[in-house]
């Protein structure tokens, strides 16, 4: 099979155990990119956390953002094909994360924001990890519900970060309706999403844009919020470090983050 794209997931996938992409991946991709094949970031993250890998990797013109909320061309600087959370549903989100020990972050289509005073204790939220991302990338506002009443833009996926990672299973299942996807991602956070939307259905509508059929199509990721993709594209690989549940979605595994599993995976477009 030869196959005309690849879509990488970046947190556990792309970027290594430092949040850093290998030299090894970037020069895959430059290699596959020369050889006239087509690589896109499929990520949770939001555009503005997408800084420092665009300008690592100039030959990426296309990401899945929001977990399939959007989709942005790097090259023009514009989001497109956007999925909001109807306003209703985001009213009982933020009516439910009031009374819990919870970090809500808010994804828009142009930034991505949490409350100032939960910046300073990422750790509590086992989410200090990016704090130097989120140093460069958030948008910090002193009060995250008074924002949220009063922002006019759609909100693409609402990410409710949890003190103790137990609570957000209860927080799923008081979420729970067919008009919402909720997955989890990371320790402890919550994904919410409009119905439909995941990374495999914002990868089907890219592909559809750019004629490529899916079964064309590998996908490479970790974690749960990586799962439709996998299943969607004609060849699903698994990295080393996902979840035995992730890797039984996956066609293939690769070794893991820290062992050149995503540049193995890269180089797969070129078998």
């Amino acid at each position: 099979m030869s196959y005309q794209l690849i879509a990488l997931d970046l947190d556990g996938t792309l970027l290594n155990s430092r949040k850093q992409i290998p030299p090894e991946a970037v020069q895959a991709i430059r290699t596959v990119c020369a050889a006239g094949k087509t690589v896109v970031f499929d990520t949770g993250r939001a555009v503005c956390e997408l800084e420092e890998q665009i300008a690592l990797l100039p030959e990426v013109r296309y990401a899945v953002f929001a977990s399939g909320a959007g989709l942005y061309d790097i090259q023009e600087k514009k989001t497109f094909g956007l999925c909001g959370i109807p306003s209703a549903l985001t009213e009982r989100i933020f009516a439910l994360t009031r009374t819990k020990d919870c970090m809500p972050q808010i994804v828009t289509p142009d930034a991505d924001v949490i409350q100032a005073s939960h910046m300073e204790n990422l750790e509590h939220f086992h989410m200090d990890v990016y704090r130097p991302m989120y140093e460069k990338a958030m948008t910090l506002v002193p009060d995250i519900y008074a924002f949220a009443a009063s922002c006019t833009d759609p909100f693409l996926k609402l990410n409710l970060y949890h003190a103790d990672p137990q609570e957000r299973i209860r927080t799923r299942a008081q979420l729970e309706t067919p008009e919402l996807e909720l997955v989890y991602s990371e320790i402890s956070s919550l994904e919410c999403s409009a119905a439909g939307v995941s990374k495999g259905s914002g990868l089907e509508r890219l592909c559809a844009l750019l004629d490529i059929p899916m079964a064309d199509c590998i996908a490479v990721g970790d974690a749960d919020n990586d799962i439709p993709m996998l299943r969607a594209a004609g060849l699903g690989v698994a990295m080393g470090n996902a979840p035995d549940y992730v890797k039984t979605a996956a066609d293939r595994i690769v070794s893991d983050l820290d062992h050149g599993g995503c540049a193995e995976a890269i180089r797969m477009l070129l078998d």
